[in-house]
């Protein structure tokens, strides 16, 4: 099982653009105020990152 898990769930997440995407926004929702990011600045990045895991997303599905 924990191969199982670690070659498959894991393995896939880490090789997955949109996971990157998602890490990366919810860095940038945390270390927000380090970065001096006021919330509109914040917003922006994050609905750009939700665009990219969208289409992200939408390239997948294509490949399938």
């Amino acid at each position: 099982m924990t191969d199982f898990f670690n070659k498959y769930l894991v393995g896939q997440m880490l090789k997955s653009k949109k996971f990157w995407y998602t890490v990366i926004g919810v860095l940038t929702t945390l270390l927000s105020e380090t970065f001096g990011l006021n919330s509109e600045e914040v917003n922006k990045i994050l609905m750009s990152i939700g665009a990219l895991v969208l289409g992200q997303g939408f390239a997948d599905a294509k490949k399938k």
